[in-house]
């Protein structure tokens, strides 16, 4: 006669029941907490290949503390900024990194922050108020070490200055650096300033018909071009391509990996590399301590920086390196490309970086 096995009835007590709830409703509280943890980033565009760098910084700090990365592009659009900085201080942010498209315009998303406890940071582009923090580089360093550079090369004849979006403050502070180099060669008349043009949310295409347009003005009579940064030094490398007078004097900044090509094959003459991953740690660690309830003046490495209005303003500045054909080597140690990328069709006279 085979057994008969019975199933009995699991009995839970209700003491289990209680601490069962209980558990359930820690684990739900640190669920909660989990996803009230995050810092928000608003980012003026993805056009350029530097944010992405940026933000690989960023996440790389965050995600590894458990912090939640929110984001959102403004696609160069003021207005969506502020309804994307709007929507994601409703989902909770405990810190706010903003790369502002028109840093007037968004001063009232600042004060929303502010009323609501939020603390910000300016991501390397100012806002006039002393209520954020700045994150960048010192940039009038970098204005001052591009123009060095083109000088070390070329310090007279014609000279076309392709400068940024004119809404952006930036621009001013770059050209300040740009000017302590210039100015007194202008003075002199050994250079002389033959078009300067802003461009519109550093447009790469548009620096490119802008210098096209300004090559014809000029029958070609331009001995070299200071383009603030690299996008739109590519924009302009097309454009004198064309002409074929690729190999003059050309300026950039941000160490884009197809610039980096070009200064190995000796058609550009700088770029101010700004390791901006070092930026995104830098920020995400301010953003950390600022959302843990540090003050803005007691963020680790803080300095101060002179606002557009004269208010001074806590800020983190790193330094930035003028990357030219004799020091290549330094971004391919660094990581930042590697040596296949950056000699990709070098034939001639090859950089120590190449050999």
């Amino acid at each position: 006669m085979r057994p008969i096995y019975v199933k009995r009835k699991k009995t839970v007590s209700a003491s289990a029941l209680a601490l069962g709830a209980m558990l359930g409703a820690i684990l739900a509280d640190q669920s909660a907490l989990a996803q009230d943890y995050q810092i928000c980033v608003s980012w003026r565009h993805f056009q350029e290949e530097r944010w992405r760098i940026d933000e690989a910084g960023i996440k790389s700090v965050l995600e590894p503390a458990g912090w939640t990365y929110v984001s959102a592009d403004a696609q160069s659009d003021p207005q969506k900024q502020l309804r994307d900085i709007e929507a994601m201080l409703a989902s909770g942010c405990n810190a706010l990194i903003l790369l502002a498209q028109d840093s007037k315009a968004v001063l009232p998303a600042v004060a929303q922050a502010n009323a609501e406890g939020v603390p910000v940071i300016a991501y390397d582009a100012p806002i006039d108020s002393p209520d954020v923090l700045f994150a960048s580089f010192d940039n009038v360093a970098v204005g001052r070490l591009m123009a060095e550079a083109m000088v070390d090369v070329r310090d007279d004849g014609n000279w076309v200055l392709i400068e940024g979006d004119a809404a952006h403050p930036i621009v001013n502070i770059f050209r300040d650096g740009q000017m302590q180099v210039l100015q007194p060669l202008i003075d002199s008349g050994q250079i002389e300033v033959v078009a300067q043009q802003n461009i519109e949310n550093w447009k790469p295409d548009l620096a490119q018909s802008t210098m096209e347009t300004i090559l014809t003005q000029q029958s070609d009579e331009v001995d070299a071009v200071l383009a603030m940064n690299d996008g739109m030094s590519t924009g302009v490398a097309s454009a004198l391509a064309s002409r074929q007078m690729l190999g003059i004097p050309l300026s950039g900044q941000d160490g884009d990996h197809t610039v980096l090509n070009r200064i190995a094959k000796g058609q550009q003459t700088v770029t101010i590399w700004k390791n901006s991953n070092l930026l995104g740690q830098a920020a995400a660690r301010a953003a950390v301590e600022l959302a843990e309830g540090k003050a803005l003046s007691g963020v680790m490495g803080a300095t101060t920086f002179m606002t557009e209005s004269g208010a001074e303003q806590p800020a983190l500045l790193l330094e930035p390196i003028a990357i030219t054909y004799d020091n290549l080597d330094l971004v391919v140690d660094a990581g930042w490309i590697s040596k296949d990328a950056l000699c990709n069709g070098v034939t001639e006279n090859p950089p120590t970086a190449c050999q």
